[in-house]
C-alpha cells in the first residue's frame, strides 16, 4: 500500500509547514484583522496600511507573511499535514475508509489553524464571507483545487479512478456535513468543539444513509 504521497498526485494539496507560536499568532491576527476590516468596512473598502495598523505590525512584515490584501483576508487555506497523509494512504488510523477520510477531514481543520480558532473566529469569518461576495468565490477557487488533491488521495487508498463518482460524493457529503456543523457551532448555543460537531454530524449521515 502507498506509503507517501507523489509529487504528480497531490499537487493540488498545500502541505502545512510547522510555524513556530509567534508567527502562528501573528498570521493569525492579520487575517483576524483584515476579516474585520472586511466585515465592518467592506473588503474594497480598507487598505493594507489600515490592515497593518490594525494588526499591530508593519507593513512590510505584512508581506513577509502574506502576498496581498485577499490571501491575508482568505487566510492560509485548506492545508494537510504531511503526517496526516502517509497515515492515510497506509490504511490508517481506524483501517474503516469512511471513518479514515473523516480523520482527514479533521487533519484538515487542525492543520489549517495554527491558532485554535473559537466560536468568535468561525462567526467572523462567516459574516466576512457573507457581506463580502468576491471572498467566497476566491474561497470556492481555492477549495475547489485542494478538492481535487482530496479525490487524488481517496483514489490512491481506494484503488480506484479520480473519475468515480462515488468519491466525489463521499467528499461532497462531507463538506455539506462540515458547512452545517460549522453553522451550529457558530450560531446556537452547543457547547461542544466544531471536532465533536463535526463528528457527531458524520455518524448521523452514515446512520441515515444505511
Amino acid at each position: 500500500m502507498l506509503q507517501t504521497t507523489s509529487p504528480d498526485t497531490t499537487s493540488q494539496l498545500r502541505i502545512a509547514v510547522p510555524m513556530s507560536e509567534k508567527r502562528a499568532r501573528t498570521t493569525y491576527a492579520i487575517t483576524r484583522a483584515a476579516r474585520e476590516l472586511a466585515a465592518d468596512k467592506g473588503y474594497d473598502e480598507f487598505t493594507l496600511d489600515e490592515l497593518a495598523a490594525k494588526a499591530g505590525v508593519s507593513r512590510r512584515t505584512l508581506f513577509n507573511y502574506f502576498d496581498g490584501k485577499l490571501e491575508a483576508t482568505l487566510g492560509g487555506g485548506p492545508q494537510l499535514t504531511q503526517d496526516d497523509i502517509d497515515t492515510f494512504l497506509a490504511g490508517g488510523p481506524t483501517g474503516e475508509f469512511v471513518d479514515d477520510v473523516g480523520a482527514l477531514a479533521l487533519g484538515v481543520l487542525r492543520a489549517t489553524a495554527e491558532v485554535p480558532l473559537d466560536r468568535d473566529d468561525w462567526a467572523l469569518g462567516q459574516r466576512c464571507f457573507r457581506v463580502n461576495p468576491k471572498l467566497i468565490l476566491a474561497a470556492q477557487e481555492q477549495f475547489e483545487g485542494f478538492a481535487e488533491g482530496i479525490v487524488e488521495l481517496l483514489a490512491q487508498r481506494a484503488g480506484r479512478s479520480t473519475d468515480d463518482v462515488e468519491l466525489h460524493l463521499l467528499l461532497g457529503a462531507l463538506a455539506v456535513t462540515f458547512k452545517i456543523s460549522l453553522d451550529r457551532f457558530s450560531e446556537s448555543a452547543d457547547g461542544r468543539d466544531i471536532a465533536d460537531i463535526f463528528l457527531d454530524n458524520l455518524r448521523t449521515l452514515r446512520r441515515l444513509l444505511r
